[in-house]
């Protein structure tokens, strides 16, 4: 499963990178985060490992994050590993004027088990909840 969304965030570019390289401003944009444990390799650069620690349906789920690629303030690749499955997520940064910005988040989902059938159905779900987050990222960053 594959789709883009993309925002754009009134701040100038300069502002959204620093918002976005913030260790713990991740807090603030995805919800249920409730706690990050860096594992290895330097934290924002290619090959550095994390894992995320989510509350959903009062149960604690763990997703592993790994920096694929990195060429900020331009773009960031995220590779993920979930009980669900891999997921990977590219995000391009814009300059569209000195106080614009284009967000684009490219995805792409390889699901397992139960949620390879259901994955086609909830497709407008994954998009809602990548959604959910870019606008949280853009209200962040906006404050």
């Amino acid at each position: 499963m594959n789709y883009t969304l993309s925002n754009t965030i009134d701040r100038p570019l300069e502002v959204v990178m620093e918002k976005f390289k913030e260790p713990e401003g991740v807090k603030h944009w995805m919800e249920g985060l409730q706690r990050i444990e860096h594992l290895s390799g330097t934290p924002g650069q290619v090959g550095a490992k994390t894992d995320f620690y989510f509350l959903h349906k009062n149960k604690e789920m763990k997703i592993s994050e790994t920096i694929l690629e990195q060429d900020l303030p331009r773009q960031i690749k995220f590779a993920y590993q979930s009980p669900m499955g891999y997921n990977e997520v590219e995000l391009l940064f814009e300059k569209l004027s000195d106080n614009s910005v284009r967000q684009t988040n490219n995805s792409f989902f390889d699901l397992k088990g139960f949620m390879k059938i259901m994955g086609f159905l909830m497709k407008p779900m994954f998009k809602k909840q990548s959604l959910k987050y870019m606008t949280a990222f853009k209200h962040y960053v906006e404050q």
